[in-house]
């Protein structure tokens, strides 16, 4: 796990609990800015994933090139 997927999971999870604050309180912005929260922090696990693995193939390709 890369240092983006970590902030992103840690993104997504403060806009879950953004969310459910906005829905416990009755504030919908607050409801509104936690679900924007948790996508952004989804989107940027799946991006630092991503990035992972293709660094991983490239580790994979670079050993085998060199057998």
């Amino acid at each position: 796990m890369n240092k983006q997927e970590i902030k992103g999971k840690s993104k997504s999870r403060r806009g879950r609990l953004n969310e459910a604050r906005g829905v416990l309180t009755e504030d919908p912005r607050l409801e509104r800015h936690g679900a924007q929260q948790r996508v952004e922090g989804s989107i940027e696990t799946f991006v630092g994933e991503m990035r992972r693995r293709v660094g991983e193939m490239v580790e994979r390709l670079g050993t085998s090139i060199k057998a």
